[in-house]
């Protein structure tokens, strides 16, 4: 029977980590397994009481990380940690806000790793709050040009962010706290309609009306906040992910160094997991801080990306 390993990367959000976590642990108590949080240096003391509440455990390991090191760097500590630690067939590296909801998810993974041989593997991955299928990630990066588009798009956003921040704000007093209330007063009928008004959707609906990709394809960028590797890659590499970005473009990254090194990548509708996406960002940040983060991480990102890329060319 295989051995599964599993790395949860933990920043602040302790909830989500202790349903994330917990959720594993119910749903595969009858398999061979091991989890890893990472805390990645939280200042509100949660990694330790994550350390508290697991320490009788055996099957769960919490690392208290020295500092924020962000999501590439904080991942490859619980993957080095089980690759050097544990004889590990699969290794599972998801955020802490994703839940797996299928009983034989790793018996599926066994199944597909028979039939393709994979190195990294990719589910569908649902986001309920957003109503979209996340996986095979359709923003690419596959030229110099592209990159450079990017750049150039995320630094014209950050230059334009404070003339457009206060632009809105006295657009919001306006609405809010003048136009709405007069609306109200003038056709209390109209507005009354207009706000009680909803649909009753359920998940199985939204979920046929979002794209959604139903069959397996072989060679796409895979979405990071859930990825399968096996033990092929957990041999051949030093790390899961690029160690020099801190936040944004892992899989890309990961999508070109998987092509380089003859890995091969697969996405397979036959797994599943639900992703409540940016839960600890939103936690953290206000829109407008959680908007610039984005902005300068991604450019950061992207020169790596063209790095490399630069790189693999010169030597392929």
């Amino acid at each position: 029977m295989s051995k599964f390993g599993f790395v949860i990367l933990h920043y602040i959000a302790l909830d989500l980590t202790i349903q994330c976590v917990d959720n594993i642990i119910n749903r595969f108590s009858n398999r061979d397994i091991i989890i890893t949080i990472i805390d990645n240096a939280s200042p509100n003391n949660s990694g330790q009481d994550l350390k508290n509440r697991y320490q009788s455990n055996s099957q769960i390991e919490v690392i208290l990380h020295n500092k924020n090191d962000g999501f590439a760097r904080g991942n490859n500590i619980g993957f080095n940690y089980l690759k050097d630690h544990f004889n590990i067939d699969f290794m599972i590296v998801m955020n802490n806000d994703v839940i797996i909801e299928q009983n034989d998810f790793l018996e599926k993974i066994e199944k597909l790793y028979d039939k393709h041989q994979f190195s990294v593997l990719g589910p569908d991955i649902y986001a309920p709050n957003l109503n979209n299928h996340q996986n095979p990630l359709e923003y690419q990066l596959n030229t110099i040009e592209g990159c450079n588009y990017w750049i150039k798009k995320y630094k014209q956003l950050l230059r334009k962010d404070n003339f457009n921040y206060y632009k809105l704000k006295i657009l919001h007093y306006t609405v809010y706290f003048w136009a709405k209330p007069l609306l109200k007063l003038l056709f209390p009928k109209k507005f009354s309609q207009l706000t009680t008004k909803s649909t009753n959707i359920s998940t199985e609906q939204m979920k046929s009306s979002s794209r959604y990709e139903q069959s397996e394809q072989e060679d796409v960028t895979l979405q990071g906040s859930c990825l399968i590797f096996s033990k092929s890659f957990i041999q051949k590499r030093k790390y899961a992910f690029y160690p020099k970005t801190f936040l944004y473009h892992e899989e890309h990254i990961l999508h070109l160094q998987c092509r380089y090194e003859g890995l091969k990548t697969i996405y397979s509708p036959q797994i599943s997991v639900l992703h409540y996406c940016s839960s600890t960002t939103n936690q953290l940040f206000s829109n407008r801080e959680k908007y610039r983060l984005y902005w300068r991480e991604n450019i950061k990102s992207i020169k790596e990306y063209i790095k490399l890329y630069k790189q693999y060319n010169i030597n392929a």
